[in-house]
């Protein structure tokens, strides 16, 4: 099987684009997308060629001037893969790192199983805000976040994509619950792990109990809100209802500057309306 590695870069730090490293050797071709204003290319190919000397051979550097949003540069990666035969893409953050051998776990099961209905693998992200409980060998789950999942490239093809009017939040929901729609799955594996970095996390004290929760700028809770709300009115989801009052409460009795948060809310959610009236108009 072919499989290579997209990561979207965005103004990233050396760290960063080292962490290509921990997943370079295990595929047949990096493909190392920049959404910087200025180029990285000359960093990228000092820190791989440390590795075996053969950039030129197995990384492919886009740089595209500008952010032009993780979904048309993933999407633009996706097509490259599928252009060179690749059967399955590795999408990666770039501060996201394994925590075991992830691809090495994702072939035993493709080889294992057949996979013609599965478009998505997943791994079992490991951050300070999980709070799923441990299960051994694979199970379906709804959706998955985009790092570290493995990507079936002709189901990828069939369902067009990320959407790309979403920017950077929420593609990933959006596209498993797409592809659920028209009856293939997501499947989560209990052995391949990740270390990944949701943001800033800030904890709640509740009597003896402790609630960790997320903080992001006004601007990404804009973005969430705007994707939130577009899910809702798409898929009917009930758990995005939910994400949709846990945001709000968390602005409403947890936040600092809460008059920029719920201006941005507001005005994420009038904006998630308009996206999806102007998709079935």
């Amino acid at each position: 099987m072919k499989i290579c590695s997209i990561v979207v870069l965005y103004e990233p730090n050396n760290k960063e684009i080292e962490n290509i490293l921990d997943y370079y050797d295990s595929v047949d071709k990096a493909y190392i997308l920049d959404n910087s204003v200025e180029s990285r290319k000359i960093i990228v190919n000092d820190v791989l060629s440390k590795r075996n000397g053969c950039v030129k051979e197995k990384a492919e550097y886009i740089h595209f001037h500008k952010n032009i949003g993780l979904c048309k540069a993933l999407n633009h990666g996706m097509k490259l893969a599928a252009d060179e035969g690749f059967e399955w893409a590795l999408i990666m953050d770039s501060d996201s790192t394994f925590n075991t051998n992830v691809i090495n776990a994702y072939k035993d099961y493709i080889k294992e199983h057949n996979c013609e209905k599965i478009g998505v693998l997943a791994p079992v992200h490991l951050h300070d805000r999980n709070l799923e409980k441990k299960f051994e060998g694979q199970r379906d789950v709804s959706w998955a976040m985009t790092s570290g999942c493995l990507y079936n490239i002709s189901i990828f093809k069939t369902a067009n994509g990320f959407k790309e009017e979403l920017f950077v939040d929420g593609l990933d929901i959006d596209y498993c619950y797409k592809i659920r729609r028209d009856g293939y799955r997501i499947v989560e594996l209990a052995n391949a792990q990740i270390n990944h970095k949701p943001g800033e996390t800030r904890v709640f004290g509740l009597g003896r109990a402790k609630v960790k929760y997320g903080v992001a700028s006004p601007w990404r809770d804009y973005m969430q809100a705007r994707a939130i709300v577009w899910l809702i009115l798409e898929y009917r989801a009930v758990r995005e209802i939910v994400r949709y009052s846990v945001k709000w409460g968390k602005v409403l009795l947890l936040f600092d500057n809460k008059g920029e948060y719920i201006k941005q809310l507001i005005h994420g959610t009038k904006d998630g309306m308009k996206l999806w009236k102007s998709a079935h108009d």
